[in-house]
């Protein structure tokens, strides 16, 4: 008699159990990709218009998805690289679906690089992955100088050339198939903010290098920093190419 009584008790409370669970489904996002950022405290709401207004939508012309953000409604805190003051935000991707969401990681806005109300992010969703910067953007980054740095020129940080939608440079030096460089892309030749330097994966004060090994023998390579979407493609010159 005790055992079933247990078995009743264990069942009343898997009833309530599932029936909070059932409760707290229906507060949850829908399936959807969305951007999340202080203004709508990072997706933890129960406003279903904000969610909305928080999810991209896929522009054909240019390949990507985009949403936009009220530049107000992002928090920028104030942070010291030795005595040199910036004012940084964060909004993050999410990619929430049945078979397991995909949150990219926090993205750095420098707030002297916002010269509109709304700022445009953009999402290569090929390219999404969890825990990393990789194909998540905005238009910020083009309002920059950005610097290639790397085992090639002494970590020395040498400006990239914008190019349209995309930033570039030519690094004329010979290597090996087989031989590998280091690199990172800052925004200064100072490297501050510490907190914007990219290294091909996240914007971090305190990642690895990023590390490329070359297909081919080279006379040289050209790094292209895609800003809008966080992505670094290395394109090696061969020996007899021209340049």
């Amino acid at each position: 008699m005790k055992k079933i009584y247990f078995l009743l008790f264990l069942l009343s409370i898997l009833f309530i159990f599932s029936s909070c669970l059932m409760k707290v489904l229906d507060l949850s996002v829908p399936e959807g990709i969305y951007v999340g950022y202080d203004g709508n405290n990072w997706l933890q709401t129960d406003d279903k218009t904000l969610i909305e207004n928080s999810k991209f939508t896929y522009d054909e012309n240019l390949k990507l998805y985009k949403a936009t953000i009220d530049a107000s409604n992002i928090i920028f805190n104030e942070i010291d690289n030795n005595g040199n003051k910036f004012n940084i935000g964060y909004y993050k991707v999410y990619y929430v679906k049945s078979d397991g969401n995909i949150v990219s990681d926090s993205i750095p806005i420098l707030k002297s690089a916002v010269t509109q109300n709304q700022i445009t992010v953009y999402l290569d969703l090929d390219k999404l992955e969890a825990g990393k910067a990789v194909g998540v953007g905005d238009d910020t980054k083009l309002n920059m100088n950005w610097y290639a740095a790397g085992t090639f020129n002494n970590w020395t940080p040498k400006q990239m050339n914008k190019m349209g939608d995309y930033f570039e440079i030519t690094i004329n030096s010979s290597y090996n198939k087989g031989d590998n460089i280091e690199y990172k892309i800052p925004v200064s030749t100072t490297w501050m903010p510490w907190q914007m330097i990219y290294n091909g994966e996240v914007y971090s004060d305190s990642s690895q290098n990023q590390k490329y090994t070359f297909k081919n023998n080279v006379t040289g390579f050209k790094i292209k920093f895609y800003s809008l979407i966080s992505y670094v493609e290395i394109e090696e010159i061969k020996v007899g190419d021209s340049q």
